[in-house]
This record gives C-alpha cells, sequence and structure tokens, in this order.
C-alpha cells in the first residue's frame, strides 16, 4: 500500500485561500470544518497547514481533548504555549510580549502559579496580543481540531478572538464531528452565534464522489484500482474518506476490518436495551424506515418505542426524517445488521415481509413490490421471493432504474434453481430475464455486470438450438469487452456473424446493429455502414421501429465518422423523429448525442447546443443520466466552453457529474473541466480535474477520444509548466492513434499542440545557443495532419492554425483569425490575434500589432482568460505598445523586455544571478518565498531555460542585467 493522499476538497481550499489572502492583509479570518468522523476534517487541516508552512506561516496545532462532559480546559492554548516554549525558549514569550508570565501559569510543569479566575479576561488579551506579536513576524496558522470537546473557556476565548482581535495576521481554522452534536450540545449555538460575525466562514465536508474516491484508492495501493473494487469501496464507504481506506486495506468485499467495525457500532453499543432492539430492527428494515412500519414490527406500545427511538436519535446512531428514520451512514447499518445472528436477521425480514403484505400502505407504493421482495429474500423464502423479485425488477425498468433493475434480475437468477416451477412462479423464460438484465445493466453503465450475466447466458444455451439468441448475446459481448477495454471484441462480433444464416430476420437485424456498432468503435467503417444499413433494411420491412431507430442511428454516426456530414444529419434526424413519435426517450438522447457530435465535426456549435439540450433532457427522463446523459453533457460542455460560456459549462459539468458517471463518462467532463480551468490559469484545479480523469480512464488498449483529450492536456500543462520533454513524450505516445477513423475532433488539437510545443523546443535551442533537435518531431506532426479531413469549418480552422505554426508561406495568422471568428471560437481567435500580433512586430508593423494585441486583450478579458491576457500584456509591456485605446505606440523595446519580465522578475532575476534563495530573495523584496518561486519559474519559461544556474548564464551571456 502506498502512503495516504490527499483528495479533492477544492471548495474546502478555495475558502482557506481567500481567508489566507485576508490574514495577510492584517484582518484576522476563522474558518470552521465540520463533518462526520472519517469525512476527512484532520487531514485536510494537516495539508492546509503542511501548505501554508511552505508559504512561510508559523503553524500553531492543537486539539481539544475530551474529559467529561466538558472538554480539558483551554487544552488549545496549552498546546500552543508548550509548542512555542518547545520552539522558543521559556524566556522568549516575556520577552515578545511583556505580560506573558501570566499564560505560561497555565502550564504546571514550568512551575509558575495558575493565574486566578478572576484573570480570565486578562487571559484572553494576553493571548491575542500574543498572536499579534507573533504575526508582526511573519503571518499564524492557528489549528483547533475537535472543536466538539471544546470546553466553556475555550469558547469563550474563541469568541473573544473572533470579536476583538484586530490587526493581526492570524487565520484559525478549526474543526468539529457534528456526529458528536446532540441537539443540546454546547457547541451548536457557540457556532450559530460565530458564524454571524465577521471574518468568519464555516463549511460542512461532504463525502468524495466515485471518481475522487477512485484516486484516493489509486493512491493507497500505489496504483490504479479495479473498477469493481471502486465501486465497492464507494457503495460501502458512502465517500467517508477513513471508510473508504480501511475498505481498500480489505479489499473492498468481504468482513469489515475490525478497527472500523469498533468505531462503527460504540455508540449502537452504549444504547439501552430497547432502543438496542429498535436499532437493529431498523438495520433489517434498511437504511431508511417509515415510522409506521416500524411501529407495526417492534412489539412495543407507542411510548416505548418513542422513548427507544430518542435514545437512537441522541446519539446520532439515526436521525429523523419526515416521516421516519434513517441511519446515519450505510456502513454503519450495515455493521448492525451483521452483527444479528442469521437466524434473527431472517425473523426480523420475516415480521416486516408480513406486515407489509397484511398492510401494503405501510410503505409508499413504488417501493412496495422492492420491500416485499427484498424481505422474503432475507428471511428466506425462495419461493415467495422470487416472483416477488421479477415484479420489483418490472417496476424499476418502468421508473427506468436500470442498475437497480439489472441487480434485482442477477438476484432473482441466482435464486432460480433454488425454486421449483420458478418459470411459473415467475411468469418469464430464465433467458428472456438474462436479456433484459443485460440491457440495464449497459444502459446503467455496468458493463462489467453486463458481461457476467452474458457469459453466464452463453453457458447455459443450446447454440444449436437457439443461434438467433446466441449470437445476439455474442454481438453484445462485443460492444461489452470494447467499452471495458478487454481483447477479444472483433472475435465476439465475428462468431456473431457466423451464426447470421441461420438467424431469423428480425434478430439478425438486432444482432447486426450491435455489430456495427461494434466495428465503428474499432475504427472499421467500411463494415460498419454495410451492417448498419442491412440492419435498417430488415427492421423496416419488419416494421421492427425499436431496431429500426438504433439501426439508423448506428449507421448515422457512421456516416458522420466517414465525414458525409449532410447525410448523417439527415439520417440522425430522422431516426429521432422516429423515436420521439414512439415516446422512446433513451433512443432520442441517442439520436441527439450523435447530431450533436455531427454538428461539432462541422463547428455549428449553436445548433450543437439546441441539439445536446434535447437530448440531456430525454436522457434525465429515461433514467440513463449516467452514460448517455453525461456523453451529452460533455457535448454541451464542449459547445459552450467552445463559444465562450465558460460558467455555463463548469455548471453544467458540475451537474452531471453529480450523477457519478462511471470511467470514460465521468473522465470527458473532468477533461473538460481541466482545460477550462488551464484557460483560465487555476494550476491548482486543472491538476485536480486532470487527476480525476485519469483515474477515471483505465489503462486503455484501444485509446478513444478521451483518451487523446487527457493526454493532448497533460501535453499542455507540460508546456506552460515548461517541461519540454514530457510534453513531447506525451505527443509522441498520442500520435499512432491519432489518425483513427472517427477521431479528427481530438487530432486537430493533438497536433496543433503538439507544434506549439516544437516551436517552444526551438525558441529555448536557440537563447541556449544549442541545435533543435525537433525537426523529426515536425515531420510527424505533418505526416498525422496531411491525414486529417479539412472539409469543415471547424478543420479548416485547425488546418489554418497548424500550417501557420509550422510557418507554411501561404498561410498567415490573420487568415487564421479570419477562421476561428468564422467558426464563432472566441479562445482560439484570441490567441491567434495575440500570434498575429507577434508576426506584425517581427517584419515592424507596431500598428498593426497593437490592433492586435488590443482584439486579443478585450476576448481574453471578456472570457476570463487570465493566462492568455497576461501573455498579450506581457509582449504588450516588452514592446512598449499601449493597450490604452487612445494611446500611441511608443519606441521599440530592447532586448531585455524583448523576453517579457515584468519589473518585479527584473529584480529577482538580478539576486538569482547572485546566488541568493528564494528565501533570501523574499526577505529582501517583503515577498514570500512561494511568491518568489512562482516568479523564479515565470523567469525560467521565458528566458526558455530549465534551472537557476542557466537562467543566470542566460541573463550574463546576453548583457540583460547590464547597467
Amino acid at each position: 500500500m502506498g502512503a495516504k493522499v490527499f483528495v479533492g476538497r477544492r471548495k474546502q481550499l478555495a475558502l482557506i485561500d481567500e481567508a489566507v489572502g485576508l490574514a495577510h492583509t492584517g484582518e484576522p479570518q476563522f474558518v470552521v470544518f465540520g463533518g462526520e468522523v472519517g469525512i476527512g476534517k484532520t487531514r485536510l487541516m494537516r495539508h492546509v497547514a503542511d501548505r501554508l508552512a511552505e508559504s512561510g506561516m508559523r503553524i500553531l496545532s492543537s486539539a481539544c481533548i475530551e474529559l467529561g462532559v466538558e472538554g480539558l480546559p483551554l487544552a488549545p492554548v496549552t498546546a500552543v504555549l508548550r509548542d512555542l516554549v518547545h520552539e522558543l525558549g521559556e524566556a522568549a514569550l516575556p520577552a515578545l510580549l511583556p505580560g506573558a508570565d501570566a499564560l505560561l501559569g497555565l502550564l504546571p510543569e514550568l512551575g509558575a502559579p495558575e493565574p486566578a479566575p478572576s484573570s480570565q479576561a486578562q487571559m484572553f488579551d494576553l493571548f491575542a496580543a500574543l498572536l499579534r506579536r507573533l504575526s508582526a513576524e511573519r503571518p499564524v496558522l492557528l489549528v483547533i481540531d475537535d472543536l466538539q470537546w471544546a470546553d466553556r473557556s475555550t469558547r469563550d476565548l474563541l469568541g473573544y478572538l473572533a470579536r476583538a482581535m484586530r490587526a493581526a495576521r492570524v487565520l484559525t481554522v478549526m474543526a468539529y464531528r457534528t456526529d458528536d452534536l446532540d441537539r443540546r450540545h454546547p457547541l451548536r449555538p457557540f457556532l450559530a452565534e460565530l458564524e454571524r460575525l465577521r471574518g468568519v466562514r464555516r463549511s460542512e465536508l461532504a463525502g468524495f464522489s466515485r471518481a475522487e474516491i477512485a484516486e484516493l484508492v489509486a493512491g493507497l495501493r500505489a496504483a490504479p484500482a479495479a473498477r469493481p473494487l471502486i465501486d465497492e469501496v464507494y457503495r460501502r464507504s458512502g465517500g467517508n474518506a477513513l471508510f473508504a481506506e480501511e475498505l481498500a486495506l480489505a479489499d473492498g468485499v468481504g468482513e469489515v476490518p475490525d478497527s472500523l467495525r469498533d468505531l462503527l457500532l460504540h455508540r449502537v453499543e452504549q444504547l439501552p436495551p430497547s432502543a438496542l432492539r429498535v436499532v437493529r430492527l431498523a438495520a433489517v428494515g434498511g437504511r431508511r424506515v417509515p415510522h409506521r412500519l416500524l411501529a407495526a414490527t417492534a412489539g412495543l406500545d407507542e411510548v416505548q418505542l418513542l422513548d427507544a427511538l430518542r435514545a437512537a436519535t441522541a446519539v446520532q446512531v439515526l436521525s429523523a426524517t419526515v416521516d421516519g428514520y434513517e441511519f446515519q451512514h450505510g456502513l454503519l447499518r450495515e455493521m448492525t445488521a451483521a452483527d444479528l445472528l442469521p437466524a434473527e436477521r431472517a425473523r426480523l425480514h420475516r415480521r416486516y415481509a408480513e406486515a407489509i403484505e397484511a398492510d401494503p400502505a405501510l410503505v409508499p407504493a413504488d417501493r412496495l413490490a422492492a420491500q416485499i421482495a427484498h424481505h422474503w429474500d432475507g428471511a428466506g423464502e425462495d419461493h415467495k421471493a422470487l416472483p416477488a423479485l421479477v415484479r420489483s425488477a418490472e417496476v424499476a425498468g418502468s421508473i427506468h432504474a436500470r442498475a437497480e433493475q439489472a441487480q434485482i434480475i442477477e438476484r432473482t437468477l441466482d435464486l432460480w434453481p433454488r425454486v421449483p416451477d420458478a418459470q411459473r412462479l415467475s411468469g418469464h423464460d430464465r433467458l428472456d430475464l438474462f436479456e433484459t438484465a443485460v440491457a440495464a445493466a449497459t444502459w446503467a453503465g455496468e458493463d462489467a455486470r453486463a458481461l457476467g450475466l452474458i457469459d453466464r447466458a452463453l453457458a447455459e444455451i443450446d447454440q444449436a438450438r437457439e443461434p438467433g439468441r446466441t449470437a445476439k448475446l455474442l454481438a453484445h459481448r462485443g460492444m461489452t469487452l470494447h467499452h471495458l477495454d478487454r481483447d477479444g471484441a472483433l472475435t465476439s462480433v465475428a462468431e456473431a456473424v457466423r451464426l447470421l444464416p441461420t438467424v431469423p430476420p428480425g434478430i439478425r437485424a438486432s444482432v447486426l446493429d450491435l455489430v456495427a456498432v461494434v466495428y465503428a468503435l474499432r475504427g472499421h467503417p467500411g463494415p460498419a455502414r454495410d451492417a448498419a444499413e442491412e440492419a435498417a433494411r430488415l427492421a423496416a420491412e419488419l416494421g421492427d421501429v425499436d431496431v429500426a431507430v438504433n439501426a439508423r442511428t448506428t449507421l448515422g454516426w457512421v456516416l458522420c465518422q466517414l465525414g458525409a456530414y449532410d447525410e448523417s444529419l439527415a439520417t440522425l434526424r430522422a431516426a429521432g423523429d422516429l423515436a420521439e413519435r414512439h415516446d422512446d426517450l433513451v433512443r432520442v438522447a441517442r439520436a441527439q448525442l450523435n447530431i450533436a457530435e455531427a454538428l461539432h465535426h462541422l463547428g455549428h456549435y449553436p445548433s450543437m447546443i439546441v441539439a445536446a439540450q434535447a437530448g440531456l433532457e430525454a436522457a434525465y427522463r429515461s433514467g440513463v443520466s449516467r452514460t448517455l446523459g453525461a456523453l451529452l453533457a460533455a457535448q454541451l460542455c464542449a459547445a459552450l466552453a467552445a463559444v465562450g460560456r465558460w460558467d455555463d459549462a463548469e455548471s453544467t459539468s458540475s451537474t452531471a457529474l453529480d450523477m457519478d458517471p462511471p470511467d470514460v463518462f465521468g473522465a470527458a467532463l473532468y477533461a473538460l473541466r481541466a482545460e477550462i480551468a488551464l484557460a483560465r490559469g487555476e494550476t491548482g484545479a486543472v491538476r485536480e480535474q486532470m487527476s480525476l480523469a485519469r483515474t477515471l480512464l483505465s489503462p486503455v488498449s484501444h485509446p478513444g477520444p478521451t483518451a487523446l483529450a487527457v493526454t493532448r492536456l497533460e501535453a499542455e500543462i507540460a508546456l506552460v509548466e515548461n517541461r519540454i520533454d514530457d510534453a513531447r513524450a506525451a505527443i509522441t505516445a498520442a500520435l499512432p492513434t491519432a489518425t483513427g477513423t472517427g477521431l479528427a475532433l481530438h487530432a486537430w488539437p493533438l497536433v496543433t499542440i503538439g507544434v506549439r510545443i516544437e516551436t517552444h523546443a526551438r525558441m529555448r535551442a536557440r537563447v541556449n545557443s544549442r541545435s533543435d533537435t525537433g525537426g523529426g518531431a515536425v515531420d510527424a506532426l505533418r505526416a498525422v495532419a496531411d491525414q486529417l479531413p479539412t472539409h469543415t469549418p471547424l478543420f479548416r480552422a485547425y488546418a489554418a492554425q497548424f500550417a501557420a505554426e509550422i510557418g507554411v508561406p501561404a498561410t498567415s495568422w490573420p487568415d487564421v483569425v479570419a477562421d476561428w471568428d468564422a467558426v464563432g471560437s472566441p479562445y482560439p481567435a484570441a490567441r491567434a490575434r495575440l500570434r498575429a500580433a507577434e508576426a506584425a512586430l517581427g517584419v515592424g508593423d507596431r500598428r498593426a500589432a497593437r490592433r492586435w494585441l488590443l482584439a486579443a486583450v478585450e476576448q481574453a478579458d471578456h472570457l476570463g482568460a487570465e493566462t492568455l491576457s497576461e501573455q498579450v500584456r506581457l509582449l504588450a509591456r516588452s514592446s512598449k505598445l499601449p493597450l490604452d485605446a487612445q494611446a500611441e505606440p511608443r519606441t521599440r523595446p530592447g532586448d531585455l523586455e524583448r523576453f517579457g519580465l515584468t519589473d518585479r522578475e527584473v529584480e529577482v532575476l538580478h539576486l538569482v544571478a547572485e546566488g541568493r534563495s528564494n528565501r533570501q530573495i523574499g526577505e529582501q523584496l517583503f515577498i514570500s518565498a512561494k511568491t518568489v518561486s512562482v516568479h523564479v519559474s515565470n523567469i525560467l519559461t521565458k528566458l526558455g531555460v530549465n534551472s537557476r544556474g542557466e537562467a543566470s548564464a542566460t541573463a550574463h551571456r546576453l548583457h540583460l542585467l547590464d547597467g
């Protein structure tokens, strides 16, 4: 196992960054984090402390200590004082702050008398004064953990500091457990009052998303984790960091580690007997249990039941809902139920089943079938459970609960061999259930479950007697294998095709549609088109609307891959219209997804937005929000981002990610968010989103669009960070797969960033008087670009940009600007304007350069593209070109300005050349070492060098610091 990793918490870190900025100005700040046990509060504070320590802040860490009803008096204060005495020496505090002897009286080991209670106000003043004095030397971070155990004096002190402390560079960060706070806990009114004060921020920590759990597990195991493990850890942990770590150590399955079990059950085991019985009954009932159902099954009168429930809610084992009760955490319910003997669990399940069958109104109508099935199954009454499970699966399917439907049918199939006359009781053929479960699992994005069901069905089926069903399962297996990035997809499809001559026309159409999808996914558009056309023809002859819509949609998608956009859009719109007439929302969503993609190829963004929005609405209404919905959200985000609506794109992606889309579905959204963050210059957000995208992408043997997009972004990030070798390596690794059919949308951005990297490398080599070895890389990029389509407005813009980057004489940057303006994409247009300004300066046309810069900075500022905006302003400053619309260009710059160094960076470069460290430079210029590090990084990038030594040598060699 690897070391513990820090994951997520972007919102909380942004809160801290804002508070740090204000604290540095002398305005004290307070941030309070709340969350359940194990959610990650302490780790967040440690991460914050480590990060701020690197920036030069003094860290004072402490915690409240439990001692009876109230915590140990003033524990945070004594902890801070002890650390200061240890660090500075006992004599240092009185020297720093006259009167500090009274504070030292809190430390009995020093032999000083303790301050009398009447001196508490003085003690508060002294502690505030001590923090002010310390912060005059350098900013202070005061960390206080376990605030739920704070005694009255500690709460009073913190309230005093928040109200009275002024002109102090102090940030106080505190954390408390929400599950330790009953209604009468004294911390509740304290927090409510504190939150009203200026300079106080409060944030509740939520559980991690599936992607964040995947990143956490991968970090713990020092390797990417398999999806089944991630799914199990996420399901059982509920996003709780501590629970997830413990479950990951246990491989996510089987028994929960004893340490975690003891932690979870501690409060349950302290309950009085009647409350313990009710909690155990509730655990068998599910995470949420209606009050009336508990009353019908508990065997207690109303007063006894309410007393028991009050005891359970007081310690937050249960919490009250509108009409019942729920466990604070799913794993707590699981552990409570697991603590019962098997016979006890069966007895309680039977009690529930009998009560619900006697009075169905005890549970909501939409949960009736599921509840009866669950409890007869838990009671071991297989003959009653099986038909109830089938009814429950039908209800789940009717409300588009695809994952639940697949799970219930899988349980039905497990029970089947144990139930005599199962087919009569269920009213279904066993293989029909397999097919229904496979389809449900696929739409839910649970491809591993789908593959397992397919393989079970193929093992049971008589392939000679049922070639049609076998062929359909084999074709579906091929698609599922592709989705799982496993080998064998084309082999499975070939086996299905081999059986087609013996298959009835209706089934043959369905099989051919699946075959066409697999061929297209694997980059074989010719065979895919043939199969889709044949499937569409057969379906039309037979009047099979479902297959007809599927086949036409597949055909339209293949035509888009082949570049036949008009024919593609006509075919897809006809398929969508047919699906809409038959109220088939899933197929409407699929048709709109492919319409949006075809419009994306054309660069018709307004129409693309309309199509993606229509498809997204259909996906949400039909229960495929985690799969088709995520893909449609990604298309919508791409279109919104392209036209400069970055906030709308982020909001759309955030909503889609709330659905926890799995694997590539979620990775595409995180990659889009990373791209927007990169354009905005939000480095931390870029790294976070990229890490989440990479975590969700399995090691892909057949890279697709999302993998290419992620690789391209990694190369661009490396370029921004001046890691040219890493950037080149990323592009080189991706190029062999970039010419696959249908990948032009992602291949063009890849080769354009690739050639930008080579341009940067050449400039750096020239500055360092080294020969450039990138000629072969440019040739490889040109070879790929020559194979990419150029017959749409979007692709023409990319092709013009590529040609301008490599210096094709017939192409100019003004041409590139015109092409991007025609597409309606402001960000690449602004970048092209910057390059047009550079080109104009290269030929001495300063007036044209200024016009280009004015237009570029206006676009960049409007978008919020901070990195690009700064690049434009750097060029304007270094070239002595004013960005005031009324001003005129000034004289040509000298050598120093040519590199775009700001005045501050020139100061830093002087001190770097003298051999000073970041801390020494910061002390001389009165800035933090972290800020110095940023300036040094900018200097290295602008000079095109890798190290401080190279920067110094370049500055001296080019006489940049003379005079």
